[in-house]
């Protein structure tokens, strides 16, 4: 299966096998827009549209999607038992986007293929060594 990002940014495949037996044909985002997201009461998570976030990329000749980390996503998208962790990002230095993937690589391609239009995320600080 074949998904658009936001703003011309590109396109990205979900395998269609991975996709049928996470059963996702059928699957409609829960209200609001974005994954039911496990709370973390120490950390504020905020709720912002995708389209905010820039697109992560791999490293060339590294496959972009890795089965045995998209299927969990998937399956916690339907299920009312799981709640995903925020997608962890850092505020962007520059560009179009407002903030940039630090870890949350799958469940951000994972959101856009499964309709989601916003994403529960925790504003991270950079490492400064």
């Amino acid at each position: 299966m074949r998904f658009e990002l936001p703003e011309g940014a590109g396109s990205f495949d979900i395998p269609d096998d991975w996709w049928r037996f996470a059963e996702m044909e059928r699957f409609q985002p829960s209200p609001g827009g974005y994954y039911p997201y496990k709370l973390r009461p120490q950390n504020d998570v905020e709720i912002v549209s995708i389209a905010e976030v820039e697109p992560p990329r791999r490293n060339p000749g590294v496959p972009m999607l890795k089965k045995f980390k998209m299927m969990p996503v998937l399956f916690a998208f339907q299920s009312p038992e799981c709640a995903l962790p925020p997608v962890e990002v850092y505020c962007a230095t520059s560009g179009p986007y407002r903030f940039t993937v630090h870890n949350g690589f799958h469940r951000f391609y994972g959101s856009m293929a499964a309709g989601y239009t916003h994403l529960p995320v925790l504003v991270c600080e950079p490492f400064d060594p």
